[in-house]
């Protein structure tokens, strides 16, 4: 039981850090998109082909992790290319190419995870436990939105895009260390 217990811990502590770096790279996106020459108004022209290719991109991976029960290495690749891409982002400037391609490595590793986690929490928990373990995991999940805004917007102000990257970095960095 304590085995599970420190799994499903893990699995928190994993979506926490997931929705934080979300809504904290998110205070810094939008004005990076404009410094790069898209309107504000135009962002969507942006998200839309990023998150629609993500979702292709998703694919591949859940269904290898479903299919040969290797949901941890699917979840540890998914976890890096997630540090890689904050890591980049921190670097990558005011080009809109690399501002894209950087956003469909996250967005990739993002729902590769979204898929992985809440399947590996309902597997993990207890039969008894499963609606509480569920419960726990959207709370979480939701504290992550709210710390990852406040926090982004934070260091934002304080000390600008690059360091709201360099803390998603070493956040997810610890996520990775977790989750071996």
């Amino acid at each position: 039981m304590a085995l599970v217990d420190t799994q499903l811990l893990r699995l928190n502590f994993g979506i926490f850090v997931l929705h934080a770096v979300q809504m904290a790279m998110f205070v810094v996106v939008p004005p990076l998109l404009v410094a790069a020459g898209l309107p504000l108004a135009e962002h969507w022209q942006l998200y839309l082909p990023v998150v629609l290719a993500s979702f292709a991109l998703m694919l591949p991976p859940v269904l290898h992790a479903d299919r040969r029960n290797a949901a941890r290495p699917v979840m540890l690749g998914a976890i890096a290319l997630l540090t890689v891409s904050q890591a980049a982002l921190a670097f990558a400037g005011a080009s809109l190419v690399v501002l894209a391609l950087l956003l469909l490595a996250f967005f990739a590793a993002f729902n590769v995870l979204e898929a992985l986690i809440p399947s590996l929490v309902s597997r993990l928990a207890p039969e008894h436990a499963r609606g509480a373990a569920i419960g726990v995991y959207n709370t979480t999940q939701t504290l992550g939105l709210f710390i990852g805004g406040l926090a982004g917007g934070w260091i934002a102000e304080r000390h600008g895009a690059a360091a709201v990257f360099g803390a998603c970095t070493l956040l997810v960095l610890a996520w990775l260390t977790v989750a071996r």
